[in-house]
């Protein structure tokens, strides 16, 4: 029992040292460039309930790995945000599909963890869902063939892994 709870204060030592170093880190960084305004840093609040997660995730492991879903969800639409905010909302018009991306990298990088098929697929259709709308409005088919290619691929993976298990 001793030695869960010294890997619990390890974790949570770990993390708040990995918080406070990129706290840090951002503010040595605002002497160069100024981005620590409100305007700018508005989707950081998107991580404050990654915080929790993350820590129960890493206490509990695999009983609390369905947290991956909104902890990808959350990260990925805060770093979506920021780049929006930093090019004044330029894109927003064309990168509108990153909304059916986030959910589907969820469910990917639980299927990963996890590895129940059946996750893959709400990841595969929304990922390819994006892949196809961002086809259509660039007009290229490099977003959609690199999924097909990736998509192939860990269905290819994933099925020698089951056969090798049997």
């Amino acid at each position: 029992m001793s030695e869960t709870k010294d890997s619990r204060t390890r974790a949570a030592a770990i993390t708040g040292g990995i918080i406070l170093a990129l706290l840090g880190v951002l503010f040595l960084l605002n002497n160069f460039y100024r981005f620590l305004e409100a305007e700018r840093i508005w989707p950081l609040v998107l991580l404050i309930p990654v915080i929790p997660l993350v820590i129960n995730w890493v206490e509990k492991g695999r009983e609390a790995a369905g947290a991956i879903i909104p902890i990808t969800i959350l990260v990925f639409y805060s770093g979506y945000f920021l780049w929006l905010t930093h090019t004044h909302w330029m894109g927003a018009g064309t990168t509108w599909p990153n909304f059916m991306l986030g959910p589907g990298l969820g469910f990917l990088f639980l299927y990963i963890i996890e590895r129940r098929g059946g996750l893959l697929v709400p990841a595969f259709i929304l990922i390819g869902l994006a892949a196809a709308f961002y086809s259509a409005i660039y007009e290229i088919s490099l977003p959609l063939g690199a999924f097909m290619v990736i998509a192939g691929g860990i269905l290819v993976l994933g099925s020698r892994k089951r056969t090798s298990r049997q």
